[in-house]
């Protein structure tokens, strides 16, 4: 009967508690005017690079060994020591990184820009702090501000296969200069391609060219050279340019078109540029970077 009487106390103050009040439990909602909307995410994260000439502002490395830490020329450190700064690889890989003081030369330093030599050449350094880079590869360091991460553009190799006739005529016809060879390089995600163009010698006058096709028409980027039988535009590329010499760094939409890191590459290094693409030109930013390498 006890035992009775204590399950009978304990189911009647159950009761009495799933009955009671809801409103004794809860605390008042505050006012409305008390309440704060989310932030917007959309205005603290731009879209797209708003300041295209504030890119100049980054500078160019290239990672160790280990991955761990990039180094950059001894007179092309970021001047904005309190900035957060990320390091953007070929694919649009994207690395947090810090400063870490500067390096001195050793006397083993052998004069090339390559991860076996990175402990020995003098430069400023930068330490990976979430992640890995690729080892030796070209990284490109700027203030997060200036390069959201949601501007960066995927880059998908363009098809193999030769261009076409009609294309090779509409080339001809918008550069006013014979094609010798074209190859599509890259295809940018709203359906545009790139091409590599070399055209046709005329006396001493080399002309290559990187060919966006749009729909409103073609427009180049122009690499001009002097004939020579070994080294027309880079040392040892036998008067001509290839596919396979050239691989992009990132693309990043901005407010007038994208932006393209360019690396070229040739037997004594690589050769890496940024190029601003609007609606009616291609232009060079101004911030170049060359790596030394040889022998490869």
């Amino acid at each position: 009967m006890k035992r009775l009487s204590a399950a009978m106390f304990i189911m009647a103050i159950s009761t009495l508690t799933a009955c009671a009040d809801p409103e004794m439990e809860q605390a008042p909602a505050p006012p409305v005017s008390d309440v704060k909307p989310a932030p917007d995410i959309k205005d603290e994260q731009p879209l797209v690079v708003q300041d295209v000439a504030a890119l100049q502002e980054g500078t160019f490395a290239f990672a160790d060994e280990t991955g761990h830490r990039l180094l950059v020329d001894p007179d092309a450190a970021i001047q904005d020591e309190q900035a957060s700064l990320i390091a953007v690889g070929q694919g649009g890989v994207v690395l947090p990184v810090q400063y870490a003081g500067s390096q001195p030369a050793t006397e083993e330093d052998n004069g090339r820009q390559t991860a076996p030599n990175f402990s020995h050449q003098a430069g400023q350094l930068y330490e990976v702090s979430e992640g890995a880079a690729e080892p030796n590869s070209t990284y490109f360091i700027i203030p997060k501000r200036h390069l959201p991460t949601d501007a960066l553009m995927t880059i998908q190799p363009a098809n193999p296969e030769e261009i076409n006739e009609q294309g090779l005529q509409d080339i001809k016809d918008s550069k006013g200069r014979e094609v010798d060879k074209a190859w599509p390089i890259v295809q940018l995600p709203d359906g545009e391609s790139l091409y590599l163009v070399q055209f046709v010698r005329q006396g001493d006058d080399m002309l290559a060219s990187l060919a966006l096709k749009r729909e409103s028409g073609w427009l180049y980027y122009d690499y001009p050279a002097k004939f020579d039988p070994s080294s027309t535009w880079r040392v040892d590329d036998q008067g001509e340019v290839r596919p396979e010499m050239f691989s992009f760094l990132f693309a990043a939409k901005t407010e007038l078109g994208f932006v393209l890191g360019v690396q070229w590459m040739g037997s004594e290094g690589e050769n890496v540029s940024l190029l601003s693409v609007s609606d009616d030109a291609i232009t060079d930013l101004g911030l170049a970077y060359g790596r030394y390498m040889s022998p490869l």
